[in-house]
């Protein structure tokens, strides 16, 4: 989470609970009543949102770990069975091609040829240094690059929605803390510091004093004194 979100559910939880000292004056009306409702609920669903956008951090990770380990275990493999079938390819014949694919998408297609051309004579590929189980191995291989891109992509899109639910709770959280102020600015019976305390609880940036004397610059260098002349002598030249 960006420290400006983080920031700001700090200065909700901190707005709650100036609400919760001063509640039965905040819902002594009905609209009032209503926001520190709202107010509830949106404090709620941030801790919520944060936890759940923590969570989904840590799957995509993983998941983008666990693509990163089978990419690279299908490039090895692709280059492998490349290298032997130029051993045992024909007179004449074409081996694999041995270039490194582009992207993912011609990566899995390389390798799914290979395999399908591969498992016409798994034989001569074992004598050229294919293991014996190299073509499971490499079947094996394509699907788990398939199941951990897949993850990756679910984990990004959870992600994505855990911080649009974050921020929907943080507008509605905003909302609320907006209608209690407005209440207890208009009120003259108010608790007395009530509002100086909830637009304090509420700030989330770095507090500027305007009454701070500003700082010394550094003071200019006295220009040096001229010289004094030289003393005239009494005596006559």
């Amino acid at each position: 989470m960006d420290k400006r979100r983080r920031r700001k559910h700090q200065g909700h939880k901190r707005g709650l609970v100036i609400v919760n000292e001063n509640r039965s004056f905040v819902e002594s009306s009905p609209g009032g009543a209503i926001a520190a409702t709202k107010l509830d609920h949106a404090v709620a669903s941030e801790s919520d949102g944060f936890a759940d956008q923590e969570h989904r951090s840590a799957e995509q990770v993983a998941a983008s770990d666990s693509v990163d380990r089978s990419r690279r275990a299908l490039r090895n493999a692709a280059r492998h069975f490349a290298t032997v079938s130029a051993i045992i390819a024909p007179a004449g014949g074409t081996p694999f091609d041995p270039s490194r694919p582009l992207n993912d998408e011609q990566l899995i297609g390389r390798v799914e040829s290979i395999h399908a051309a591969a498992s016409t004579d798994p034989d001569a590929f074992v004598k050229g240094g294919v293991r014996p189980t190299g073509l499971d191995a490499l079947a094996a291989d394509i699907a788990a690059f398939r199941k951990s891109k897949d993850t990756l992509t679910l984990a990004s899109k959870g992600h994505t929605e855990a911080i649009a639910r974050f921020d929907q709770a943080l507008k509605d959280g905003d909302e609320a803390l907006d209608v209690i102020e407005g209440i207890l600015a208009t009120s003259p019976d108010a608790p007395p510091g009530a509002l100086a305390a909830l637009r304090q609880a509420r700030r989330i940036g770095p507090r500027i004093n305007n009454d701070e004397p500003a700082a010394a610059g550094p003071q200019p260098t006295p220009a040096a004194s001229p010289a004094a002349p030289p003393p005239v002598s009494d005596k006559a030249v």
